[in-house]
């Protein structure tokens, strides 16, 4: 999404419409209304928060606690967004959005989520010094679980940022997992995953299959795109990308 509502300017990349994207919202939910899914899900970069404040430094004459401030209120808004619209959700950080504030707002799930028959685990995985993602040794612990556990024995989606499959080398960077083949046979060899859902990759990614691995393509650029899952245990996921401009 890279939205800046009360966050100053927009996103560096001109391509990224960040100021557009409260405006996008307000469309985006008379679509929601009409598919009338069962959970939203939102797998990263709610906002598009500088790199400078992310590491602690003010881009410009305004305090750190100004820019922090101007984060929790664009943060605010989106989970207010969130709960007009009347679904269960499900989100995670990206590498844009401040993790602190995020917690604060949002909270992170200690436990898995259970909806609409699905359970829903959430990864909030980190980049490398080489800009390649990786999962901590807490994450990892979950995972495990996740995939091992007597008491997960059920259909589940996996929400994270970053990518496991398929591989993709662009801008002289990996944007999937350091060991993401190691991650993509333990998921395959559980039997219980039946869908990866992340972002990260703007043009989007899909890969079909057993386990449906989707990327969402970019919201905030055009032509705004979304997409709408049918997961069922016994049958093949459906995928269906639209457009705001449809």
């Amino acid at each position: 999404m890279h939205m800046r509502r009360q966050l100053p300017g927009t996103a560096n990349d001109p391509l990224r419409l960040s100021r557009r994207v409260p405006e996008l919202l307000e469309r985006l939910k008379i679509r929601i209304s009409l598919h009338a899914p069962d959970v939203l899900v939102i797998s990263g970069d709610l906002l598009d928060v500088p790199s400078s404040v992310l590491a602690g430094v003010s881009p410009d004459d305004r305090s750190l606690s100004e820019w922090e401030s101007d984060i929790n209120s664009d943060l605010n808004f989106i989970k207010e967004w969130l709960i007009g619209c009347g679904i269960p959700y499900v989100v995670v950080p990206g590498n844009n959005d401040d993790e602190t504030s995020f917690a604060q707002i949002f909270g992170k799930p200690s436990t898995p989520l259970d909806i609409a028959g699905l359970r829903f685990f959430c990864f909030w995985d980190k980049l490398s010094s080489a800009q390649q993602p990786y999962r901590n040794e807490t994450d990892t612990k979950y995972f495990d679980s996740a995939i091992l556990d007597i008491e997960h024995d059920c259909p589940q989606v996996h929400v994270h940022h970053y990518m496991i499959h398929p591989p993709i080398f662009a801008k002289n960077k990996h944007y999937q997992y350091t060991n993401a083949d190691y991650l993509r046979k333990l998921i395959e060899e559980s039997g219980r995953v039946l869908a990866v859902l992340s972002g990260h990759y703007h043009p989007g990614t899909l890969a079909e299959g057993t386990i449906l691995h989707s990327g969402a393509p970019a919201f905030c650029e055009k032509p705004f795109s979304y997409r709408v899952y049918d997961l069922s245990s016994k049958l093949s996921a459906k995928v269906e990308t639209f457009t705001l401009n449809q």
